[in-house]
């Protein structure tokens, strides 16, 4: 049962903060404005992370864990081009189960083109977390 957005929440926050990341703050699963926001210690950079969860009944099927990442990655991908976004980095956070998964690796090539890294949060809250870097130029 794949978590929900809290959980992704919590879990990539606590990541943030044994990872080498400040500033890090989360707003509420649910509340508007950027789930995640962390600064990166060794490069300054500022990072913008939205988060999607599974099901709130716990039974994700294609259809809805689809629907979840494909919206995770077009919010990123929006922020990655969009003037006076307080970010310079750009993440998306979502429950590692079969389905979001399988989804993930469907938008991989456009998340490594844009440089949008991705947080998968395993069910116990285990994160692995897959760095993308934005192409220069």
């Amino acid at each position: 049962m794949p978590l929900g957005e809290q959980g992704v929440v919590d879990a990539i926050e606590a990541w943030l903060k044994e990872s080498g990341f400040s500033e890090v703050e989360a707003i509420v699963a649910g509340a508007r404005g950027y789930d995640i926001v962390a600064r990166r210690d060794a490069t300054g950079e500022r990072w913008l992370i939205e988060a999607k969860g599974g099901a709130r009944s716990g039974l994700d099927n294609s259809n809805a864990s689809w629907g979840r990442v494909g919206a995770a990655f077009s919010m990123t991908a929006g922020w990655r081009f969009q003037k006076d976004i307080p970010g310079e980095r750009f993440a998306i956070g979502i429950p590692s189960s079969y389905w979001f998964d399988k989804h993930l690796r469907r938008l991989q090539p456009a998340l490594e083109y844009l440089g949008i890294s991705v947080f998968q949060v395993s069910d116990d809250g285990g994160v692995i977390f897959t760095e993308y870097c934005p192409l220069k130029g």
